[in-house]
């Protein structure tokens, strides 16, 4: 299960940590989309082109609400839960969970919310799903961003290196795992992410409580069937504008999955800097990713 785990966690996108930034007091009205045999819960603010947010692991709408003042001033910001995430019913056993039903959910999700093409955000595994959409339904999309997203197989030693370095964290979260305790495999895999074993004890209790509200879905993530193969000259031909998003304390696995989208992508892939937040940067510093977003959505409308 070890090595598995590792393919799963550098995919897996982490919602809020610790951090500064106040949390959001007013949250707007959840409503009801139905896709695929299952109801997404979803939020919007604001007017203009759709920018689409999908969450990561252990998250769900609120993952980014940080960013939904910052970016409802000039867009129509949405932001969805994925399926089987709060506040999301449970359509069936879990075995439908992938990262390839998520591609079908955010593409039905598209079409069915009838506004045509929309600017298409996520963080990590939701980044992964992201680029997934815009490989498979570029018709759907105006732009791609993506921040720290694992796509594609890298067995480089840099890499491999890279991977190493998670190497307790993995055994200790994937024992958790098998125990069945996914409250505690969570908690570990917030102070590894931010690498600081007390992390997740100095968090605001309202974001502790957001992540572990979604903590049963590890073993969906675990167990999911694994996305299709991508190479890098199928994202090469990626006919969809892109922005890879980099947080500057990103630990390795997270650079190296930038690192490797980037050596892919097409020449003219736009990328930015998340100054002072790890991976997990929604919460750190909101207005810095929402600022590279805005401006390469300007650039794409």
């Amino acid at each position: 299960m070890a090595t598995r785990f590792v393919a799963y966690f550098l995919a897996a996108a982490l919602t809020a940590c610790q951090t500064s930034q106040p949390l959001q007091t007013e949250l707007p009205l959840v409503k009801q989309m139905s896709v695929n045999g299952t109801n997404l819960a979803y939020v919007e603010e604001g007017q203009g082109d759709v920018v689409l947010f999908i969450h990561g692991a252990n998250g769900d709408w609120r993952t980014w609400d940080e960013l939904r003042p910052l970016i409802a001033t000039r867009y129509r910001f949405v932001s969805i839960s994925r399926r089987y995430h709060q506040p999301n019913p449970w359509p069936g056993d879990g075995k439908d969970y992938s990262v390839q039903s998520h591609i079908n959910d955010v593409a039905a999700f598209i079409n069915a919310l009838g506004v045509g093409k929309v600017h298409l955000v996520g963080g990590s595994y939701g980044g992964t799903v992201a680029l997934y959409v815009a490989l498979q339904r570029p018709d759907l999309l105006r732009s791609v961003t993506a921040s720290e997203a694992w796509i594609i197989s890298d067995n480089t030693p840099t890499a491999k290196e890279a991977i190493a370095s998670w190497r307790e964290a993995v055994h200790q979260m994937s024992d958790a795992i098998e125990r069945g305790d996914e409250t505690k495999a969570s908690v570990l895999l917030w102070n590894a992410v931010n690498d600081d074993r007390f992390s997740f004890d100095r968090a605001p209790a309202p974001r502790q409580q957001r992540w572990l509200a979604n903590a049963k879905t590890w073993p969906l993530v675990l167990n999911g069937t694994s996305p299709p193969a991508v190479t890098c000259e199928q994202l090469g031909d990626l006919r969809v504008p892109a922005l890879i998003l980099q947080s500057e304390y990103a630990r390795p696995p997270f650079l190296q999955a930038n690192k490797r989208l980037l050596e892919c992508l097409p020449p003219g892939t736009k990328t930015a800097l998340v100054p002072g937040a790890p991976h997990i940067w929604y919460s750190v510093n909101p207005r810095a990713g929402a600022n590279a977003i805005l401006t390469f959505v300007a650039a794409h409308e």
